[in-house]
């Protein structure tokens, strides 16, 4: 696997330096944190999980990208939920969807809004739906599959809730 490794494409990470190119670096790792993060929930490993998101989201407010930063808090947030923690998962979710909505990204604020609404469905579902339904708002107009997916999964859920 080593060999695989070291025959890579991309750059490989590289300890932070004091040249010009040191926000460049910063900026890689914390992307690849998120991504890692990712890869890492999708493998069930959400201790390792949480680690990525959370050192990519202090790189990213290193970097004042408050997108990507809300990103990461996204993807705690689902981590939380799948751990049955949905008390902070909720909090995970309110602070990124309201990042997204200051930042006018209708796209993410409506993933965020669908991971809080599953994160309090336990304890409010007229909550839940309150927020679906502002998640269905905010991706009416887009129309590539993925919001397709997205909205129809959404609409599923309130039909169950309903």
């Amino acid at each position: 696997m080593s060999r695989a490794i070291s025959k890579h494409p991309w750059p490989r990470p590289r300890p932070p330096s004091t040249s010009p190119s040191t926000s460049v670096a910063c900026a890689w790792r914390a992307f690849w944190l998120l991504t890692l993060g990712d890869a890492r929930q999708a493998n069930g490993q959400y201790a390792e999980a949480l680690t990525s998101y959370q050192r990519s989201a202090t790189l990213h407010r290193r970097l004042a990208d408050r997108s990507r930063e809300a990103l990461a808090w996204q993807g705690v947030g689902e981590v939380y939920r799948r751990l049955g923690r949905h008390a902070e998962a909720a909090d995970f979710h309110r602070q990124a969807a309201s990042t997204h909505r200051d930042l006018d990204d209708e796209w993410h604020q409506a993933l965020a809004l669908d991971g809080l609404a599953s994160a309090v469905l336990g304890e409010n579902p007229e909550a839940a739906r309150r927020h679906w339904a502002e998640a269905l708002r905010l991706i009416a107009d887009f129309s590539d599959p993925r919001a397709v997916a997205v909205r129809e999964a959404i609409e599923r859920r309130l039909a169950e809730t309903s």
